[in-house]
Parts: C-alpha cells; structure tokens; sequence
C-alpha cells in the first residue's frame, strides 16, 4: 500500500470563472446538486452540413514548416494539408473498429491512399507513387500567397518538391536544418526522388531501409513550391496553401487558429448513414489557445468548445455527473517515467543491475491502486496496451513474460536495497532529476519510493521552455523526467542513438539491430514487422534504462451535438486532430440544449 499523501493540488473539481481578453464564459458550472439533465434522442438522420466546431489546446502549436519541425506537432497543417497516406475512416471507431485511431497508427492495414492514389514496390529500393488525380489547392481570396497559387491541380511536381525539401534535396532551395536529418539515420535517407510524368514520382532508398522511408514519405503534408519560393519558407501560418479540407483564414498568436471550409475540397464521406457525401460538413473549424485547465473545462461546461481531450478520471466523474447526455471515451496513453543517462560509466546507474533494482522499488501495484484508484493501466511500456497493438501481436502482457522481467516488476525493496549494495552502493546515492511542474505529483512518488532503497531523487524543476530546450539538447546530467514514452512504437524515439528523444543516451547493438529489423519490413511486410518488435519488449524492460510509471485512463469528451464522432484523434500515423472533415453538428439539438 502507498502510504505517502497524494501529491495532487486540489484533485476535488474547482471551477474558475477566468476572464481574458479573447475568451469570454457565460460563467460557471452548475453546482454538481442540481436536477441532471434529462436524456436526449440522438439523431439518426442524414448528416447536416453548417455550423463551427471548436476545441481548445494547452499551448501554441510549436511551429507551422513541416520541413522544420515534426509533421505531428503541426495541429494546422492536419486541417489545411494532406499527405500520401492516411487511416482510414472507416475502420476506426465510427466504422468496423478495426483501430482505435486515439493515437498514431502507421499500420497499412488500417490506412489508405489519400494524395497517393495507390503505390507499387519495385525491388528492394524503389516505391512508386501514383498521384490523385484532380486535387486542387484550396483558394483562399484573401491570401495573397493562395492566389498565388490560384486554386490550381496537384501534380507530381508539387509532391517531389515537398519530399526533397524534407531532406534539403530539392536544389531551388535550401534547408539545411530539415527536421528529418535530425530524426532519421543516413541510411533512411533517400539517394533519390525523381519525377516519372504529371502524376508519378519514384522515390529510391537503400534497401532494408525502404520501409521507413516510406512511412516519413507517406506523411509529408505537400504545398505548392511557387510559395516557398516566393517567401523563402512557410513559418509564417498565413502563408499556408494547402489541398486540405479546410483553409487557414484567421491566426491570433496565442490566442486562436481559424479555418474555413475548402467547398472545392476532393473527399467524401467513405462510410455510415453520410457515405458519398462531399466533405467536409462544418463551415468551420476554431483552435483556442488556453493554458489554464480550469478555464479549458468551464469553456467546456458553457458549450463553447465543443471537444475536450486528456480529461482526468476526477474531472470525467464530474462533467458526467454534471451532463450525463455528454459523450466519451476512455483512452490509454503512454506512460512517464524517469529517463537515466546510460552512456557514462561512472555514475551508479550504468550498470544494468542498479538500473533494474530500481525499477523494482517502485511499487507499481499500489501506485494503480491507491494514487489512480484503479483507473490505469500498470504495464504499458514499452509499447500500450491498445487495441491495434493487441491485435497485431506487439503488446506483451505481463504474464506472458519471462520469470525474471516479471521479477524486476514486481515490488521489491528489500531485495532492490541488497542489489545496490552488491553493486558499491549500500547507502545509495542522489539522482539530479530535470523536469517541469508539470511532471512534480508523479515525480514526488518516484521520489518518496525509492528513498526507501537510500536513492535520493533532487527534483529541480525549470520552466517549460528551459526544460524543453534540455530536453531536445540532451544536455541533462543524469536524469530527466519523461511526460510520454514510447507513444509511437514504430518511431524509437527513446532507442535511436541520433534521436532528441532518446534521453537515456542508449547507443545498444540489441536494440540498434531491433530498429533496423523492424525498418526491413515495416509498411512493406507489416504482418512480420509489427510482432517481431514486440519479441523484443522482454529486452527492453530488463534493461530499465527508463524507470516507467503506470498510466492514467485519460478521457476524451464530447458535446452531444457533435454527431459522426467516436472518440478519434489521429487517423494515421502522427496526423494528430485530423478528424474534423468526418464531424458534423445537430445544430437542431444544440439549440434544444441553449448552446
């Protein structure tokens, strides 16, 4: 049992009634005593087109080039752009379930052409990627840099030019800081990208390395060359011509993000009651910048954003209780943990065996039951235990591991303390831990358990920014704390030697040769990659180079009157928020509701 307090402030619900200049709430909840709100009929009849959806985000989104920084991270550019390949719609939640679509999913089995009309392997080293045809960039009249453009078709020209730029290959410009150079070894590099006619382009790679490459390719949002020419790149958001169902009409640094709906849009509904429809249904689409989770929930509560995500188990009974007719689901995220540098022999932690003592400290069972009260999940490292993952054969679970990574899991002070004190260490030692405030409620647990064993955690928390500067830098001494591990398997960001994300500085033959066994077949030969990767979740979890955490239930909500929706969030790999083309709204409910 966790004996130690809940390092939480004010778990209990607390709704602030915040004022700020752009943001203004018609008040605060009702008060959790009142009369709940009767049950409605939902509607079964044919999607409505019109009206806005909103959601609201924590933070600005890091950057707007998605030659500069990760496609994932760019929230616009999954309303404005398209890529090769996306999920498909219609097997996720709101079609034959096959994927949950709660978080990035790479898989070909789930996926589908979306610029990329089809695409053929040629050999070991060649993918050829056969264009839609008739997609056109949206026209916006009151960009310049869209008339620029002036609505005209997609062709192969515009795709090569966008996937040499991601690799500073494309020869009218320079980009010698493209994100993927950081994120990808040389050998996922492509030797070539060459246009075949108007709408064929041939990418060659090295073979054994194709099918990663072509996972970075298949998410590459395209634009249209004439523009980075003209204004050199496109940090700035007003500059964003893409083919997606929407346009970037309105940007408030800080503040909000708004988007119109491209009526020349290509897609339509693939699947339910609105198949065949042209996409997408609302006029509009509406980011809200709010910082503060209190206001992020009373805007919600008030019916101005009509999504919220990541809503905690106490936050979720309460909304419910407040609304039942409100809409969810529950999601697994990935878990935090403690990144331990392992590429300096002479700290404590550098030998396997003192990682894997600690690791056995944590109490992981108590942690589930007494902090989260059951509401997590206790192994979901390294890869969660999510529906897709199950059914592809990656997720391992803990009873069908082997006896002696069960027994670095299973809570062990006593024997831990003897572990240290074989190793040197019968007093233990101190651990310099980086991290943000954000990271202090779970941190203070890792820290209070594993002072039993006499290893000291020295918390020092920086602000975001200077933390996550450490972070991306890897300039941390000895340890940082990590908000999300492994949250896209397929990706080892935590493995890769040249990887930010690798934080525990692993440079491993074993897991070298497991990125480049999975790169082999992966989106090639999906059936042999994806299992072969979870042979080697065993590996990873003796090694303990990240101390894990058990995971919370997250919950996503959702207003009653956004109808065609099922909890999803990236429908593919890393197109994170993308979902809103698919929505539409029961505007007839919504004012039944005083919304």
């Amino acid at each position: 049992m966790l004996t130690e307090k809940k390092f939480v402030v004010n778990r209990a619900l607390t709704v602030v009634c915040t004022i700020i200049l752009l943001f203004s709430f018609a008040g605060c909840s009702a008060s959790s005593d009142e009369t709940p709100v009767p049950s409605l009929p939902q509607s079964n009849g044919k999607p409505q087109y019109g009206g806005a959806f909103t959601v609201a985000y924590p933070a600005e989104q890091r950057g707007f080039d998605s030659a500069l920084v990760n496609f994932g991270y760019i929230s616009s550019l999954h309303l404005t752009a398209n890529t090769m390949i996306e999920g498909d719609w219609g097997k996720g939640p709101s079609g034959d379930q096959q994927a949950d679509f709660d978080t990035s999913t790479p898989p070909l089995a789930v996926n589908k052409g979306i610029l990329a009309e089809r695409w053929e392997f040629v050999g070991d080293d060649t993918v050829k990627l056969y264009i839609r045809q008739g997609v056109h960039f949206a026209l916006n009249q009151n960009s310049e840099a869209s008339k620029l453009v002036d609505g005209r078709e997609m062709t192969a020209e515009d795709v090569a030019f966008s996937l040499r730029r991601q690799f500073n290959m494309e020869p009218s410009v320079s980009v010698p800081d493209a994100y993927a150079l950081s994120r990808l070894t040389p050998d996922e590099y492509p030797t070539s990208i060459e246009i075949i006619d108007k709408y064929t382009v041939e990418v060659k790679g090295k073979p054994e390395f194709l099918g990663s490459l072509f996972y970075w390719l298949s998410a590459v949002a395209i634009y249209p060359p004439e523009v980075v020419r003209k204004y050199g790149d496109l940090t700035n958001p007003l500059n964003d011509v893409g083919t997606g169902a929407f346009y970037l009409s309105d940007y408030r640094q800080n503040s909000s993000i708004t988007f119109t709906r491209n009526d020349n849009y290509w897609e339509t509904n693939p699947y339910g009651i609105g198949k065949g429809d042209r996409l997408p249904y609302v006029d509009s689409v509406k980011f809200l910048v709010i910082p503060d989770l209190s206001t992020r929930l009373s805007a919600f509560r008030s019916g101005q954003i009509d999504q919220i995500q990541d809503v905690s188990w106490d936050d979720f009974k309460q909304l419910t209780k407040e609304n039942p007719n409100l809409k969810y689901k529950r999601i697994v995220n990935s878990p935090q943990g403690l990144a331990l540098r392992s590429d300096k022999p002479g700290q404590p932690w550098h030998d396997v065996k003192v990682r894997q003592a600690l690791q056995m400290a944590i109490d992981l069972d108590a942690i589930v039951d007494d902090y989260f009260e059951g509401e997590a999940e206790k192994l979901a490292y390294p890869i969660a235990p999510r529906k897709l993952f199950k059914s592809l054969g990656v997720y391992r679970e803990f009873d069908t591991l082997p006896d002696n990574v069960k027994e670095i899991l299973t809570y062990n002070p006593e024997k831990a303390k003897q572990i240290l004190a074989d190793a040197g260490y019968p007093d233990g030692f101190t651990i310099h831990v980086i991290l943000k405030s954000s990271h202090v409620d779970l941190a203070s647990i890792l820290q209070n358990q594993l002072q039993k064993i006499g290893v000291t955690l020295d918390l020092q928390v920086r602000e975001d920014s200077v933390y996550t500067s450490i972070a991306s830098s890897k300039s941390h001494e000895e340890g940082i704390f990590v908000e999300e591990l492994t949250g896209a398997p397929q990706a080892f960001h935590e493995f890769r030697p040249t990887d930010p994300g690798n934080t525990a500085m692993i440079d491993d033959p074993t897991t070298n040769k497991m990125i480049a066994e999975f790169a082999e077949d992966f989106m090639v030969n999906d059936e042999e990659a994806w299992p072969r990767l979870g042979e080697y979740t065993p590996y990873i979890l003796e090694q303990a180079w990240y101390l894990f955490l058990p995971v919370p239930y997250t919950y996503t909500v959702w207003q009653p009157w956004v109808q065609n929706y099922n909890g999803e969030n990236s429908i593919g790999a890393g197109h994170f928020g993308n979902y809103p083309r698919y929505i539409w709204i029961d505007r007839e409910l919504k004012k039944t509701l005083g919304k």
